[in-house]
């Protein structure tokens, strides 16, 4: 009976065609469910474990948030779900082609996009590791040929093509006209020709490139141009020219062929004497860098906003603008240039934000009354020694030097001042007060005060293996030193990130920080730095790490930091705090 009691039921009507049905339904059932066939085809204890660890991810997806609630987070790939001109335009800052490569393992998507990556970039000097210089000549060219067959041949178009050779001769001449011939033929945009020249022998550019209307960027460096009379590109609107012999025929015969340029520039070139930029009607920038015999410079653009002309030394260079009310940025490296030049041409541009002064010797008297300007840097103007400066939307002001000189500012709105006073023990110690204070130690004390019109400004001193930052202007002792630089900031901008940005720059041995005794960015500063991790994760995946990775050893304690002290009349307690650094080598 007991038997009876726990034995199973005969089953009445049983089909045996039934029975094969419901066990195919449940092998089927069983396929569908991961877990369940996986119970199936694993041992006991290992199906488990796999249950378990199932159960464990998912609860790491799991995220509580403020209300208690759980909200699964599913990881998403954005930057492939971006449309692929868009990929393409971020691949193209890589300069490496190996870092582009490497991109295609990410995904199909990745694989495609650099199957139809429209850049290319070939450097010779990549090769060098390879041997000697026949072995490297060799591979490189194996490498472009490789390339233009198997990555260029089935392209409709190219966005850029740079060519950088190291090891030029007459027989890679050849080989460079097939492979510019080829890009051109894929109806190439931007295209770079660089040529490291050996002794007197210059590789000619071919008239197939001054001929091909589809280039919008053409760039040359160490080059020549014998074939210039029949160039014609009409989509042309960044030129570039390095190191190059260049006459007058060949800049007019640019601006007859490309009327559509916008950026022209001209570095370390020689054989002009005058440039002339006049028809060109799109033209916005023009830069010229320290070109040799350059004597005169002469353009007219309405539409000009950026303008750099660095002359050389010792050389006499004119500068002429004309018609250019719309120059907006205005870089001068001139050693010629006069108080009344300056004034006479400065005058000619209403809405300019931004003049850069650098080695203009001659400059004695400096007087800028301007409404729109907001940047304005001077550097080692030798015999500098007046300026007046009333400008209500200046917000930056830079100065870099060996001297002090009388100086007016009316700038209301000066949000960051920066002065460098750069090691010149004669022009630093001459001139002092009651025998041991500086005289330039004085006009740097006036300055600041005259930035009190500026209120809530943060101040930066670094010289040599000391920085000091301070959350107030005022009651600031500066260090007694010939090499001095002081940053001056507006709160706006983080003390923290500013931080940031100079300790990558410089690592001082000390680091004073004068601040209320509540300073948040005090407390801040200190926690990072005495509770930094051994190996810190925040530049896992940058090459140039942030100062965190090189700071060694931190000290800091009573007796490096001063006693409380009151400022004014307020009742604001301010302290200075001070960090002794070690550092491992970079």
């Amino acid at each position: 009976m007991l038997w009876k009691r726990f034995s199973r039921p005969k089953l009445k009507n049983r089909n045996p065609s039934t029975d094969t049905e419901r066990k195919f339904s449940d092998n089927k059932r069983l396929r569908s469910d991961p877990v369940n066939r996986t119970l199936q085809t694993t041992p006991k204890r290992k199906a488990f474990d796999t249950a378990t660890n199932q159960g464990r991810v998912k609860k790491k997806r799991k995220m509580r948030d403020g209300s208690g609630v759980d909200e699964r987070t599913n990881t998403v790939d954005r930057i492939s779900e971006l449309p692929d001109p868009i990929i393409l335009h971020i691949l193209s800052f890589l300069r490496c082609p190996k870092d582009v490569t490497r991109t295609s393992v990410l995904s199909k998507k990745w694989r495609s996009t650099y199957a139809s990556f429209l850049s290319f970039d070939f450097d010779q000097k990549r090769f060098k590791a390879l041997g000697g210089r026949e072995v490297q000549q060799a591979e490189f060219k194996r490498f472009v040929e490789s390339s233009l067959s198997t990555r260029i041949a089935p392209l409709v178009w190219i966005q850029k093509f740079r060519l950088h050779i190291t090891s030029f001769g007459p027989k890679m001449a050849r080989h460079i006209d097939h492979w510019l011939c080829a890009a051109t033929t894929k109806n190439v945009k931007e295209l770079e020709i660089s040529v490291e020249r050996k002794r007197r022998l210059r590789y000619s550019v071919p008239q197939i490139v001054l001929a091909a209307y589809t280039l919008t960027s053409l760039k040359l460096y160490g080059c020549k141009l014998d074939k210039y009379k029949d160039m014609k590109l009409p989509n042309l609107q960044q030129l570039s020219m390095k190191k190059m012999h260049i006459n007058h025929n060949i800049i007019q015969s640019f601006v007859r062929g490309c009327p559509m340029i916008e950026d022209f520039r001209l570095i370390h070139a020689d054989g002009l004497e005058a440039l002339n930029l006049s028809t060109l009607v799109k033209l916005n920038r023009v830069e010229v860098h320290q070109c040799n015999g350059l004597e005169r410079v002469e353009i007219e653009a309405p539409n000009l906003e950026t303008l750099w002309c660095y002359g050389k030394k010792a050389q006499v260079c004119n500068v002429k603008l004309n018609c250019c009310e719309n120059l907006r940025s205005l870089t001068l490296k001139d050693t010629s240039m006069t108080d009344e030049l300056f004034q006479d041409q400065i005058n000619k541009f209403p809405v300019l934000e931004k003049l850069v002064l650098m080695e203009c010797d001659t400059l004695e008297r400096l007087t800028i009354l301007s409404y729109n300007l907001k940047i304005l840097v001077v550097v080692r103007c030798k015999k500098l020694h007046e300026a007046i400066v009333d400008t209500p939307n200046l917000h930056t002001f830079e100065y870099t030097g060996d001297k002090t000189f009388s100086f007016s500012l009316t700038a209301p709105k000066l949000q960051e001042a920066k002065l460098y006073f750069e090691s010149s023990r004669k022009a630093m110690s001459k001139g002092c007060i009651e025998g041991h204070i500086p005289l330039w130690m004085v006009n740097v004390q006036e300055f600041l005060g005259s930035l009190n019109q500026s209120k809530n400004l943060n101040l930066v001193v670094r010289h040599k293996k000391d920085m000091l930052i301070s959350e107030d202007l005022e009651g600031i002792e500066l260090p007694l030193d010939h090499d001095l630089k002081l940053e001056i900031s507006n709160p706006s901008t983080k003390l923290e990130d500013l931080l940031d940005s100079l300790l990558r720059i410089t690592h001082p041995e000390t680091l004073s920080v004068v601040s209320p005794s509540d300073s948040e960015f005090l407390k801040l500063l200190h926690d990072k730095m005495m509770n930094r991790e051994e190996n810190p994760a925040c530049c896992r995946y940058y090459s140039r790490k942030c100062w965190l990775h090189y700071l060694k050893d931190v000290k800091t304690g009573d007796s490096l930091t001063s006693a409380l002290r009151r400022r004014d009349s307020s009742s604001t307690l301010y302290k200075t705090t001070a960090f002794k650094l070690e550092w491992t080598a970079r």
